[in-house]
C-alpha cells in the first residue's frame, strides 16, 4: 500500500535526455528502507535508472532517481560551484 504522505518531485533535465525524481515518504512505516525500496520498484517499472540514497545523514525516507544519465551531455569542469549557479555569479 502506498503511504498517503508519499511525495514526489519530477523534473526533466534541460537537455531533454533525462529526468530527475525525488521521492520522499515512509515516515510512518516501521521499516522505511524496505518501504522505499518497494516504492522505487513501482515507480521505475522495469525502466533503466540510477538511484542515489542519502546515506550521510542515514535518511531512509529520501530517494533520488535519475533516468537517462548515460545520455546527459556533460561539460568540462571549469571551477563551477553551486554558489555560483544559485546566485548567477560568474
Amino acid at each position: 500500500m502506498i503511504d498517503a504522505d508519499l511525495q514526489i518531485f519530477e523534473q526533466k533535465l534541460d537537455d531533454g535526455n533525462g529526468t530527475i525524481t525525488i521521492l520522499l515518504g515512509g515516515m510512518n512505516e516501521p521499516n522505511p528502507k524496505a518501504y522505499m525500496d518497494g516504492i522505487v520498484s513501482k515507480y521505475v517499472t522495469g525502466e533503466l535508472y540510477n538511484e542515489f540514497i542519502e546515506i550521510f545523514l542515514d535518511n531512509p525516507y529520501v530517494r533520488v532517481i535519475i533516468s537517462g544519465i548515460n545520455e546527459i551531455k556533460f561539460v568540462k569542469y571549469n571551477n563551477q560551484t553551486l554558489n555560483k549557479l544559485i546566485n548567477n555569479k560568474k
